[in-house]
């Protein structure tokens, strides 16, 4: 039986999360202290509580330590998702956290507050991933990315005018795999942003502004990604 998925912050983010969550069937529940997105969260049919979670007291009547098996802090406070994070993991030891941040500094801040992952810029947002994911296999390979503590990543690759594969079909590509990269897809900007499966086996050719959506070890992304933007590595 799935334990519980607490979701603070019903934003954007929150909301594709919550979404497939329950699709999936996991008891989602959503937890806002603003008042737009507690309404927005029952209109969707989630279970919603009205809280900040600023409190010890407030997460163990959640759940938090007996039977909520993950935490997603989404919220558009940075200051609160470091604070919940913080207080979340010293009264959980093995809950599975996964936060947001802006900028590089902050998700190093949360991975030291105990974040088990933590979703940054570099990483492809939950907005577009939940949106086309929709394949078993691509659910299975976002679970493994955010429930576990391994150092897999999804991330972007933007191609940009000077880019290696600037102009080159997809199909053509296999420098990836000298990373152990998977590569998932790309969106297309001249087709409204559409993402096109590589299993689809369509030999897409790749402009200036399309975006790669690539899986693999942080380390092996950064070293891809400055290949893809003509940086020796």
């Amino acid at each position: 039986m799935k334990k519980n998925v607490v979701i603070y912050g019903y934003s954007i983010l929150g909301s594709k999360i919550a979404k497939v969550l329950k699709e999936k069937g996991y008891k989602v529940i959503i937890i806002s202290f603003i008042d737009e997105q507690i309404i927005k969260a029952k209109k969707d049919g989630h279970e919603v509580i009205s809280s900040t979670l600023l409190n010890d007291n407030e997460l163990i009547e959640i759940g938090i330590g007996k039977d909520v098996d993950s935490l997603f802090c989404v919220s558009n406070s940075n200051k609160n998702n470091l604070f919940v994070t913080l207080s979340a993991r010293n009264l959980d030891k093995n809950l599975k956290i996964i936060s947001t941040s802006k900028t590089k500094a902050e998700a190093k801040k949360l991975l030291i507050a105990g974040a088990t992952k933590v979703l940054n810029p570099n990483e492809l947002t939950a907005q577009r991933i939940y949106r086309h994911m929709t394949k078993p296999l691509m659910l299975k390979v976002l679970d493994e990315i955010l429930f576990s503590k391994s150092d897999l990543n999804i991330s972007e690759i933007y191609i940009n005018k000077e880019s290696m594969l600037n102009g080159k079909f997809l199909k053509d590509i296999t420098i990836h795999k000298k990373y152990n990269i998977l590569l998932i897809g790309i969106m297309d900007k001249e087709l409204g942003e559409q993402f096109i499966f590589n299993t689809k086996g369509i030999n897409h050719k790749i402009d200036e502004g399309d975006i790669l959506v690539v899986v693999g070890q942080s380390a092996e992304l950064e070293k891809f990604r400055e290949f893809t933007q003509g940086v020796e590595v």
